[in-house]
């Protein structure tokens, strides 16, 4: 018995040492810092606090400190979402139009499912927000401004169920089917289904900005000084909790037992999303279910104005960390991982296996070579042939692989390119990778950059979607720049890509045209969302 106090007590050492060491810039009275608690099968094993809740008015983060977690707080959402499901209120097939029917068709047909595993390709609006003019946190956003923005997408990212894209949309549509399925609020509803039964009396949802929240910690951000961040929106489901340490491990201990929905609930919750090309990925409801170092692990991170969070648990050892910050330049998953790593065994990192070159002749390699578009986010890399190899621009070997020279990978990190041929001679790719779905490739013309060409850019476009009007205009020194007319906003300056297409500090534009060559429009592509259209209105 005293050998294994001992032990014990030595176990709790290292334990409190190797925190100590990870949070060791923020145990300071000049900074804010982090919250953090671990524990094993339920059973708490620490819980510390580092660094100010409000360096304004000296105050400490305290175990107890109340803080933002990010978009950690979407797994609430999801489980919300699976109570009601297994009440037989809702079904997981249904279209959200059933419960919002005040979306517009190109989103009407979305079902629940799709939403919960961001499979359904839908515009996130604060991105959209912010192509507008009003960031994220710049005006107290809440769901009727949401919905307005989402009763005026005309076009989805993708094809609903065809690809894995991070949404924030689909947690603020969840939480207000869940409002619109339980007739309750939102904050109403969860409280009493969830943070009541678990015992999380710490926990609640910004559904009111300026409410008065005991022990909360306010957020900060440094650019070269530290200043204060605050978030202003009434909004919930995609982010906005507010917790403590303690109420996560509360939470995760629940997925340890049937507490919280009964047999079979945890699994549902785990369970990962499958494509309609069959493939399985990584995000399950509100939750990434992957392995890192040979341990299985189910975890969420976050951040919000100011605010960094990471919560993770290796299913496996029964390990639990969280961790909740108030500053912004804070990496909450990094540091999740290192403190995990005193108490779980993890494997070596892992390596994909060094491709098995194949020869073949050297035109099926030369003729790769070229500048090719990530049709997801529109960017180009090129492709170039250096002492008889194919390599990315950063000096990446692509390694074929298949007698046809036509499949290629990369000599580090493992991703592979599968080329098709073209009528016109170029290829066309597709990208794959262990983790993620296939992307499309396709190859691109040089841009033209004579001044008639760049002269032809020059006017008014507007966006329908984002309700703004943006000017192109050559500036002083030729160049072509992009300022927003309706709101303040730029000139950023355009940098030539490939033919039509145009880096900004924002993200890509691509022009199109019609059927006699002449630009009539472009799309807009940045964060998360793809292709916006602005017309061409002057």
């Amino acid at each position: 018995m005293h050998a294994l106090l001992t032990l014990l007590v030595l176990t709790q050492a290292q334990l409190e040492g190797r925190v100590d060491s990870v949070f060791r810039q923020y145990a300071s009275t000049e900074t804010p810092g982090c919250v953090v608690g671990v524990a094993q099968k339920g059973r708490v094993l620490l819980q510390k606090a580092f660094g100010m809740a409000d360096l304004e008015r000296a105050v400490p983060l305290t175990v107890n400190s109340i803080l933002e977690p990010g978009s950690v707080s979407k797994q609430f959402t999801a489980a919300a979402v699976l109570l009601l499901a297994r009440d037989g209120k809702l079904s997981l097939d249904d279209p959200v139009r059933r419960w919002v029917p005040e979306v517009p068709d190109v989103v009407g047909a979305v079902t629940v499912r799709q939403m919960l595993h961001h499979m359904s390709g839908l515009r996130d609006w604060g991105s959209i927000a912010g192509i507008a003019g009003w960031p994220r946190n710049t005006r107290a956003f809440d769901h009727r401004y949401v919905l307005q923005i989402i009763g005026k997408m005309r076009e989805l990212n993708a094809p609903p169920g065809t690809e894995y894209e991070y949404s924030n949309t689909n947690y603020n549509l969840l939480a207000i089917v869940v409002e619109r399925v339980s007739g309750e609020s939102f904050p109403a509803f969860t409280k009493r289904r969830i943070f009541d039964p678990l015992g999380m009396t710490s926990t609640s949802w910004r559904d009111d900005a300026m409410r008065i929240v005991k022990n909360r910690a306010l957020s900060f951000d440094k650019d070269g000084v530290w200043h204060s961040e605050r978030a202003i929106e009434n909004i919930y489901g995609n982010c906005c909790l507010l917790t403590t340490v303690g109420d996560l491990l509360k939470w995760n201990a629940a997925f340890d037992s049937t507490r919280l929905g009964g047999a079979g609930f945890r699994e549902e919750q785990e369970r990962r999303g499958v494509l309609k090309s069959g493939q399985t990925i990584t995000y399950a409801a509100g939750l990434f279910v992957d392995t890192w170092r040979g341990q299985p692990y189910v975890a969420h991170s976050g951040a919000t104005s100011g605010y960094r969070a990471d919560i993770v648990r290796y299913t496996t050892p029964g390990v639990s960390v969280a961790v909740l910050c108030n500053a912004g330049n804070a990496d909450a998953e990094a540091y999740a991982d290192s403190v995990a790593g005193a108490l779980v065994p993890f494997g070596p990192r892992d390596t994909a296996a060094s491709p098995k070159r194949v020869a073949v002749a050297a035109s099926a390699i030369a003729d790769k070579a070229g500048l090719y578009r990530n049709l997801r986010d529109m960017r180009a890399q090129r492709l170039l042939m250096k002492d008889g190899k194919l390599q990315t621009e950063n000096g990446i070997e692509l390694v074929p692989i298949d007698r046809a020279g036509t499949t290629f990978q990369a000599a580090r990190g493992g991703m592979r390119l599968l080329f098709s041929r073209r009528p016109d001679g170029h290829y066309d790719a597709r990208t794959a990778s262990r983790t993620a779905d296939t992307v499309a490739v396709d190859w691109v013309a040089d841009a033209d950059t004579t001044r008639a060409a760049v002269s032809a850019y020059a006017g008014l476009y507007e966006s329908p979607e984002a309700e703004t009007t943006l000017r192109v205009a050559v500036d002083s020194t030729g160049a072509l720049a992009v300022t927003r007319v309706s709101m303040p906003g730029g000139p950023w300056r355009m940098t030539p890509a490939y033919r039509d297409g145009f880096k900004i500090e924002p993200g890509m534009m691509v022009f199109t045209r019609d059927s006699a060559g002449r630009i009539n429009g472009f799309r807009f592509t940045t964060g998360r969302v793809r292709n916006l259209l602005f017309n061409r209105t002057e």
